[in-house]
């Protein structure tokens, strides 16, 4: 039995499942987000100050990521309806960590609220069916196909 991703199972199933696929995913946001602390930002002197820059990365943004998941899935277990409210709910919370985090209620409350209308977003495009973060068509090298486009002054009467 592997981790998975979240979408695998029902919202409301499998709650620790979806807590550890989320912090897959968050972990290694983490990691990036402390990998650009320690390089570009802070620069800490030694492998210590290095690992605590990671840390104060890493922490934040698992929490959050692990936070969402469980939230969401009690929230649905415990109100028995799927619907965008547990997502908000979820989203809240999550958006609350980083609050904790920065130890400032100005941080928490604006992050809470914009990730709780994300999280309803998602709920809605997953619900209804179109994408929120759409990938975009393959396009060749080149800012233009120039065989797609006639660029003669007159075209050809034949």
């Amino acid at each position: 039995m592997g981790i998975g991703y979240y979408g695998d199972h029902p919202d409301g199933e499998r709650c620790l499942q979806k807590v550890l696929a989320i912090s897959k995913y968050t972990a290694l946001m983490g990691i990036t987000s402390g990998t650009y602390d320690v390089l570009m930002y802070t620069k800490p002197q030694g492998y210590h100050g290095a690992l605590v820059q990671y840390v104060k990365s890493l922490v934040p943004i698992m929490a959050s990521g692990a936070t969402f998941a469980a939230i969401t899935c009690a929230a649905t277990t415990f109100r028995g309806k799927d619907d965008h409210f547990n997502y908000m709910i979820g989203g809240a919370a999550s958006g609350g960590i980083f609050g904790v985090w920065a130890r400032s209620f100005k941080v928490g409350m604006p992050t809470a609220f914009f990730f709780a209308v994300g999280a309803a977003l998602y709920k809605d495009s997953k619900l209804n069916g179109w994408e929120l973060f759409p990938i975009p068509a393959a396009r060749n090298m080149g800012s233009m196909d120039y065989r797609k486009f006639d660029f003669t002054l007159t075209k050809d009467i034949r």
